[in-house]
């Protein structure tokens, strides 16, 4: 009763702003570069014609949040089943990049502003057969529609920020009632889980399974250059700050020669975000009693090399492997930080900085996951990595971290497993 009465209230509030809320959305798009004709979906005007046959729609608040859904669309396509796909975004940006990597017999569109007419005109042209929603995009108007016409419901990679909770707290009733609406919903840790529970969410309904993330493509490891130079290392203990930009050479430089004081046999491979830079790196640093040997000259790992520098990307994973700690670079700096996806899947322990680029949600779930150190400048990085190269403490945060960097592959099986079996359900019921 009550979650009607406030379903009623949300209806009544967003008919009343109907017309403010359709001049802002016009507003925003034409400002990010949309044109009025893809505007207009956000009107519930649809741009393109429905395919035939069963369609799978998804949904994430943006066009980098919905990365990870094309990865499960191409997953399904493979599996050759005539299915097409709807993936829909709502936030002001041009789609011209993203459409470009669109799976095949994939289309995209803005979804429409919870109104009860641009709603029900999409609903009513493109019929989902299943329907997956990411990030939390718990529209009441639109999900309560949803589960009217008996549509299948999804939620992955499942997000309840402290405000948009204390928010749903003064709601209860319409929190449960939108929370009815999924069949299932997957969420990314207990804490989500405790909060959804709270709001109304069926303990039988969710289950915690980490987060749906894109998956990048795996370096390639030299296996040639791994054998010599792990030959060469022997039992020395080694140390990667991989991506290491030029403001935080010096830093990591610095750091080295610290932590060579507890382990003076302490090998430093000082990948660096540019090539060229081992000279200049070398002179800055000729009177501190370290060896250095230089890629970008052809220079060999010897026994007395103390700094062994490299700008070569095509080497990253390789040094990956040998190093059992890595240094993010980029994160002590404001340039470009390493995805840490790469040193996670080289079971390579990870210490990294406060500024994280485009990948702070990733850093962030290492992070709370304790699946990686974080140091905020070069005196804490010698201090970190002084305690983490020792093997039992680089081994725990591997680990940890490698089953973060996994989890995505198997949070998109269990997605596919449900639309696949939502699939044929419908089937099975529209042959009855």
């Amino acid at each position: 009763m009550l979650g009607a009465a406030e379903l009623w209230l949300y209806k009544i509030a967003t008919y009343v702003a109907h017309d403010r809320l359709v001049q802002k959305q016009e507003r925003s798009f034409s400002k990010a570069g949309v044109s009025k004709k893809r505007t207009a979906e956000r009107l519930g005007v649809a741009t393109q014609s429905r395919p035939d046959g069963q369609l799978v729609w998804f949904h994430s608040r943006d066009m980098t949040s919905a990365r990870p859904l094309l990865e499960v669309i191409t997953q399904l396509n493979y599996q050759e089943l005539g299915v097409n796909f709807l993936v829909t975004t709502r936030r002001p940006e041009t789609a011209d990049s993203f459409s470009k990597i669109l799976p095949e017999n994939t289309i995209h569109q803005y979804l429409p502003a919870d109104l009860k007419a641009p709603m029900e005109s999409f609903l009513d042209h493109w019929r989902p057969d299943v329907g997956v929603i990411s990030e939390g995009e718990f529209w009441p108007r639109m999900l309560t529609k949803i589960n009217k016409r008996k549509v299948p419901l999804i939620a992955v990679n499942t997000k309840m920020k402290d405000k948009v909770y204390r928010n749903w707290l003064w709601l209860p009733g319409l929190a449960k009632t939108v929370l009815k609406a999924f069949d299932l919903i997957l969420v990314q840790d207990q804490f989500v889980a405790k909060r959804l529970k709270r709001l109304g969410a069926r303990s039988d309904k969710m289950r915690v399974t980490g987060v749906l993330a894109e998956t990048p493509k795996m370096l390639e490891v030299d296996d040639g250059l791994y054998a010599s130079m792990a030959a060469k290392i022997g039992s020395r203990s080694v140390w990667l700050s991989a991506g290491t930009s030029r403001d935080e050479e010096d830093v990591v430089i610095n750091a080295h020669k610290i932590a060579m004081r507890r382990n003076r046999r302490l090998l430093l491979i000082l990948h660096t975000q540019e090539q060229g830079r081992g000279q200049r790196i070398a002179d800055r640093h000729q009177n501190k009693n370290l060896m250095f040997a230089l890629q970008e000259d052809g220079d060999l790992l010897e026994e007395a090399t103390d700094v062994f520098v490299s700008g070569d990307m095509d080497m990253l994973a390789t040094y990956l492997r040998l190093a059992p700690v890595t240094f993010c670079g980029g994160t002590l700096s404001d340039g470009q930080s390493l995805n840490p996806f790469y040193p996670a899947s080289a079971g390579s322990a990870m210490i990294h900085g406060p500024s994280y680029g485009e990948y702070k949600e990733t850093y962030l779930r290492y992070q709370g996951a304790k699946a990686a150190r974080l140091v905020s400048n070069g005196g804490e990085l010698a201090k970190t990595l002084t305690e983490t190269i020792a093997p039992d403490v680089a081994a725990i945060l591997a680990h940890g971290a490698w089953e973060i960097s996994s989890e995505g592959g198997e949070v998109s099986g269990i997605v596919i497993s449900e639309i696949l079996e939502k699939l044929v359900d419908g089937v099975q019921d529209a042959t009855a």
